[in-house]
């Protein structure tokens, strides 16, 4: 059983210098910087500037097919990250790069927090299908509209345990890690307190629980994992940044980001704003820290939709953050008597190992929004066209979620206009838009035949996720597509 700390707010971060976006309160990965460069000739000259102040300076990686490059630097005698810093700002001032910036950590709102899920006797299939956000979102009613079929959604954390059962094989095996030293997708820790904070692995389990709420809401959406986050549930934005290029590159509809970072990133930015550009919803988690400042992102970039916590009773969560940037709220609470969670007011959510428990934070508010988001996105396979062009996708989606979700601000009176437009409600969100393609509708005409036959066996191969053939999401139709596609006939 683990310990949940739901009270118990950590302090103490390395305050540090910005390049932009306000002061951070996240601290930097040492000896890295990002910068973009928007050609070869113009990266040669900020590398060979840098190199002539610091030592150590070369390309560490790069952000694929984007002009956006992690550096390594080093410092001597009494320089300081303000002295990195200081010459970036000269290279942004000469016209040789357009910005630059220190590599940030983001995290979890849940390990800033150090908040802990909590399971034990009595969660299971049943507590989990009927915990009390599903009738508040009235997800048996939409189901009858859309269950999120042919829609693949990146769940960007701490890996998936796609063994879980509770998921039935609606988990990727085409995902992918970027955690140093982690091969696979799958959510698992190290054994090592990386943070220093006295909790080993205290996160782990956040990238399945999250994608289980998803999956409660849309469970014929295909989940893809894409492991970012370590097993204390932090990352370098340069990290997270190249994760989410890489969900948008591999045919994600929509991102969920349960994460963020008080520094905001103009890496983040550009790929969250190039998402959104190809049609991909982004949406991020606003954060466990009761303020508005300083603001989480990407929750709080342009092109997101950030997602507000909230109880049981539709009022503020007291750890949600709030904003006017924020988008939507959604259930996040869960309710502690004397160290137990009260599973009638829980968010309860599937754990590596088959096992089952509660959790609070604004990352499952999130979740939650992003199902909703699925069920919508299946409803319109016909996107982006003419009408609705790609880069309008997110702003669609957001107005159909909002306009026709639960007013909140009566509620919350010391909130008005801070909590975004509404309180998700996936069967008011579906109730506006046609009956989604059931799962196996490869064609999208409402049925399920030899026309749709002919589709898989014209994309047999490998293939980006997203294709509708793709009935598995491996990145590949082949035979177990075939036989998914059989069995829905």
């Amino acid at each position: 059983m683990r310990v949940n700390l739901l009270s118990i707010f950590a302090v103490g971060c390395i305050a540090s210098t910005a390049l932009a976006g306000g002061d951070p309160n996240d601290p930097f990965v040492p000896g890295e910087v990002i910068v973009r460069a928007n050609s070869s000739t113009t990266l040669a000259a900020a590398i060979s500037a840098l190199s002539a102040q610091f030592v150590n300076v070369g390309i560490v990686d790069q952000i694929e097919h984007r002009p956006i490059y992690l550096l390594s630097y080093g410092l001597t005698g009494v320089q300081k990250p303000g002295d990195v810093s200081a010459a970036i700002d000269a290279l942004i001032a000469n016209g040789t790069i357009p910005w630059g910036e220190l590599n940030y950590i983001g995290q979890t709102g849940e390990g800033k927090t150090d908040s802990l899920w909590l399971s034990g006797i009595g969660l299971g299939p049943a507590s989990f299908g009927a915990q009390y956000a599903a009738p508040m979102l009235g997800i048996q009613q939409a189901h009858a509209r859309s269950r999120g079929a042919g829609v693949v959604v990146a769940v960007i954390d701490t890996g998936v345990d796609a063994t879980h059962p509770i998921f039935d094989g609606r988990v990727s095996l085409a995902g992918a890690s970027f955690v140093p030293n982690a091969p696979t997708s799958a959510d698992v820790g190290d054994g090592i307190d990386n943070d220093d904070d006295g909790l080993i692995d205290e996160q782990v389990g956040h990238g399945t629980f999250v994608a289980g709420l998803i999956h409660l809401v849309a469970p014929d959406a295909n989940i893809l994992p894409v492991r970012v986050l370590d097993s204390e549930g932090r990352a370098g934005n340069f990290q997270i940044a190249r994760a989410l290029a890489w969900a948008v590159d591999r045919g994600a509809h929509i991102a969920n980001m349960s994460l963020g970072e008080t520094y905001r990133s103009q890496a983040l930015e550009d790929v969250v704003a190039d998402a959104e550009t190809k049609g991909v919803v982004v949406l991020g988690a606003a954060g466990n820290s009761n303020t508005d400042d300083p603001r989480e992102f990407p929750a709080c970039d342009s092109a997101a939709i950030g997602v507000a916590a909230l109880d049981w009773n539709d009022i503020k969560a007291p750890f949600s953050n709030f904003g006017d940037r924020i988008a939507l709220s959604a259930p996040g609470h869960t309710r502690m008597i004397r160290g137990a969670a009260d599973l009638a007011k829980s968010i309860i959510g599937p754990v590596p190992n088959g096992g089952y428990a509660t959790w609070s934070g604004s990352s499952f508010a999130t979740a939650f929004a992003a199902g909703t988001t699925a069920l919508v996105r299946a409803q319109h396979p016909e996107w982006p066209n003419a009408t609705i062009t790609a880069p309008l996708i997110r702003a669609t989606v957001l107005e159909v979620i909002g306009s026709n979700g639960v007013s909140i601000d009566a509620g919350n009176p010391a909130y008005q206009g801070l909590l975004g437009l509404s309180r998700v409600s996936a069967s008011g969100a579906v109730a506006v838009g046609p009956v989604a393609p059931q799962f196996g509708d490869i064609d999208a005409n409402g049925f399920i035949g030899a026309s749709d036959l002919s589709l898989l066996i014209a994309a047999w191969g490998p293939t980006p996720n997203g294709h509708r053939a793709d009935l598995d999401a491996s990145g590949d139709v082949g035979a177990a597509d075939l036989s998914l596609l059989l069995y829905a006939w």
